[in-house]
């Protein structure tokens, strides 16, 4: 059996339910001392069987433990219990984003620290936790593109793949951002000839890089890829420059000066507002917080997403309906005790006068 909140916070849940079973009880008492309070005006409580003989406290005692036990019954009825299992259709409603990832030299930068990637994975991640029902998949690039992670729901899949990519994924060296580009169109054009649907109005290419381009027109190929999806890019990077050193293992092949081993990779940030605003979408820059991943979050609501079904799955059955339908026979049980009160009254005073005449 399980609930519909982490079984981690049962105790949690349990107390809250046990408090207000607890408040309703007291209420309860409340009223029937203050209906009590409200006879004896007329006439002491210990007199009320001789002068009311047809008066009883105990008649009306059902009624507040019926209340009680439809408040308990709701109360599980919120927590909607599951139990027994079926096969069943699992619905979702996603949008599929390819995340277009710089892992060229520049991303080495240590600004912002660690370096430019890392930051990017932590937004990356970040994001893959405030969108669970989204298909994401994964375009790495620098001098060339590479389709790392197919489009998919599986977030750990996804993960393992991002956690594998370095700057020395790619061996061709350069910021061909076109190139990426290229490389997500042709994954949104396979994903439709795979499974179907060539609406473009759930589609979105997420571009992190720090704008450095030293091949194509990237703008260019946005505006084209504009036709099957909506381009963001976040700027990962400062647009005052960082000093980046070519890795070791290029050194022992080229030969250079000292002082042309390092260079400064600035932020690029008019670029990635071109390419977004080719591509229909927002530039935003990287920000200590998640302030950047906040506001492309609330960009992405804006976007339809797609209804798709799954196969069948063997999952609990919801059986909220029967705490509430106990609930309801509770509440609907008080009601017909207090409309049968007078009777009973009625029945209890023809009793003690047979009683009186024998």
């Amino acid at each position: 059996m399980r609930f519909a909140f982490p079984i981690a916070q049962l105790p949690l849940w349990a107390a809250a339910a046990a408090a207000a079973a607890v408040a309703a009880f007291l209420v309860l008492r409340f009223l029937e001392r203050r209906h009590e309070k409200r006879l004896c005006l007329f006439v002491d409580a210990s007199l009320a069987d001789r002068l009311l003989p047809a008066y009883t406290l105990r008649a009306r005692r059902p009624l507040a433990w019926l209340t009680l036990l439809g408040i308990l019954f709701l109360l599980l009825a919120f927590a909607q219990p599951h139990w027994g299992k079926k096969w069943a259709p699992v619905t979702r409603t996603s949008r599929d984003i390819l995340v277009l990832l710089d892992v060229s030299s520049s991303m080495t930068a240590e600004n912002p620290p660690p370096t430019r990637l890392d930051r990017a994975r932590q937004k990356i991640e970040s994001l893959l936790e405030s969108c669970p029902a989204d298909r994401f998949g994964l375009v790495t690039f620098s001098g060339e593109a590479a389709y790392m992670c197919p489009l998919t729901l599986d977030q750990g899949y996804f993960r393992s793949i991002l956690d594998a990519v370095n700057a020395d994924t790619l061996s061709v060296e350069g910021s061909d951002l076109a190139a990426a580009m290229i490389e997500a169109r042709d994954a949104f054009e396979e994903d439709a000839k795979r499974f179907g649907g060539n609406e473009n109005n759930n589609r979105i290419v997420l571009i992190i890089s720090d704008g450095e381009q030293t091949a194509s027109d990237a703008v260019a190929e946005a505006k084209r890829i504009s036709n099957n999806a909506v381009i963001y890019t976040l700027g990962i990077g400062d647009p005052q420059g960082s000093v980046v050193e070519f890795p070791t293992w290029m050194r022992k092949y080229v030969s250079l000066p000292d002082n042309e081993l390092t260079h400064i990779s600035k932020l690029d940030e008019e670029t990635l507002s071109q390419i977004a605003l080719a591509g229909n979408g927002a530039y935003v820059r990287i920000t200590p917080d998640n302030a950047d991943i906040n506001f492309i979050r609330g960009e992405f609501d804006a976007i339809q997403g797609k209804t798709s079904s799954d196969t069948l799955r063997f999952r609990l059955i919801n059986r909220y309906r029967w705490p509430l339908a106990a609930a309801w026979c509770c509440f609907a049980a008080e009601g017909l005790w207090l409309s049968i009160l007078p009777w009973v009254r009625k029945r209890r005073l023809r009793r003690m006068e047979g009683t009186t005449h024998a």
